[in-house]
């Protein structure tokens, strides 16, 4: 068992083995190129629609500044302009608020193949442990994305203080301008602020990207033990296979002679083959072989034919044909169709000989089995 844990990963993954992983909440999607993307997204969609978003403002301002003396004496007019306001600010904010949804749902199930896990909303007391949650708090992967973050938000700070640091200027004569044109100006200066951030993000979202691929790929590698252990859990024990195969042979036998008393004849070695058809001419285009066995098998076959009154004919070339060929519940074999026939025309004779009676019809002698399909060995693989 201990060198089992020690073992190191070698093998490349299964596809089983993958799945399972990904079931479990694992991904190699980056947060940051998610963070990134959300970014980008967020600042082409402003500057799109810059204008718009400026005017419908400068509205809602003007509006909301304006002194009107109906707000003191009528209430449902205060009420209709927030409402208004709402409305106006959820139109102008429609298609940024589109855009950014689309960009936190769809990239990490496109590009890692992210699947719902409902898994996780399971009743778990271990979720509550105080002392399972300090130990998260403070494992190793926890503390190097805290790590990582503070990095991240040192470099972000910095670039805003230094691009500040040079725009001192133009946004301290934001304050002499015309409110209108401040405004704009207030946006533009912002707007290649966020654009270098975004640029400046572009590297460490790149190294994010390849340490969370080699970390993946890295946690779905398998030992050789581990390859085995999924090898009998996917393919199944030997033995228990075996086993099973056996349950389900006696099974079918079982139906198969269930089967048997609907037969029209049973076809004989006499003694090693037996195989019972069965063909009705309203719904079948040929003879159908229901049951079929040797040794043993064959003896309950014809125990039952002989209890049920089916009728029983001797032919050792076409049993032996009919055993290796024909398959239960299936037609049997084109070629063997003309030597079926007299047997069947036998039967049909017998039957109306019982009714109306007369002279026994005589069983056909040496019933043809073309060349190709004459069998005289024996089948290994039986029901």
């Amino acid at each position: 068992m201990n060198n089992n844990t020690h073992e190191e990963k070698t093998e490349h993954p299964t596809e089983h083995h993958i799945k399972k992983f990904q079931k479990k909440g694992q991904t190699k999607y980056s947060r940051e190129l998610n963070a990134l993307l959300i970014l980008f997204f967020s600042f082409i969609n402003l500057w799109w629609y810059k204008e718009k978003f400026f005017f419908q403002f400068n509205r809602i301002l003007l509006n909301g500044l304006s002194f009107n003396s109906k707000i003191i004496t009528d209430q449902q007019d205060i009420l209709l302009g927030i409402l208004l306001s709402v409305k106006e600010i959820i139109i102008s904010f429609f298609p940024f608020l589109l855009c950014l949804l689309l960009i936190i749902l769809f990239p990490p199930i496109f590009f890692s193949g992210i699947k719902f896990n409902f898994r996780s909303l399971k009743f778990n007391l271990n979720k509550i442990n105080p002392f399972l949650g300090i130990k998260r708090i403070f494992s190793v992967q926890i503390i190097m994305e805290m790590f990582k973050n503070i990095l991240k938000l040192l470099f972000i700070v910095s670039i805003i203080c230094i691009y500040s640091w040079i725009c001192f200027s133009k946004v301290l004569m934001l304050i002499v301008e015309n409110p209108k044109y401040a405004l704009l100006d207030g946006l533009n200066i912002t707007s290649k602020c966020c654009l270098l951030v975004i640029l400046g993000l572009i590297p460490i979202v790149i190294l994010d990207v390849a340490w969370k691929e080699f970390n993946y790929y890295k946690k779905l590698k398998m030992t050789r033990q581990e390859r085995k252990e999924e090898y009998k859990e996917t393919e199944g024990n030997p033995n228990i296979k075996m086993r099973i195969r056996q349950q389900m042979r006696i099974i079918a036998r079982r139906r198969m002679m269930l089967d048997v008393p609907h037969s029209d004849v049973v076809i004989t070695n006499p003694i090693h083959y037996a195989i019972a058809l069965k063909y009705d001419e309203t719904c079948m285009k040929a003879p159908k072989v229901i049951a079929k066995g040797e040794g043993l098998i064959a003896l309950n076959i014809k125990k039952i034919a002989i209890s049920h009154h089916i009728a029983i004919i001797s032919s050792p070339s076409l049993a032996r044909s009919l055993y290796r060929y024909g398959e239960i519940g299936q037609y049997i074999p084109g070629p063997l169709y003309k030597a079926v026939a007299e047997v069947l025309a036998w039967v049909w004779k017998i039957r109306k000989w019982k009714k109306d009676g007369g002279s026994i019809p005589k069983k056909p002698n040496n019933i043809q089995v073309p060349s190709e399909l004459n069998f005289t060995g024996k089948r290994k693989n039986n029901v």
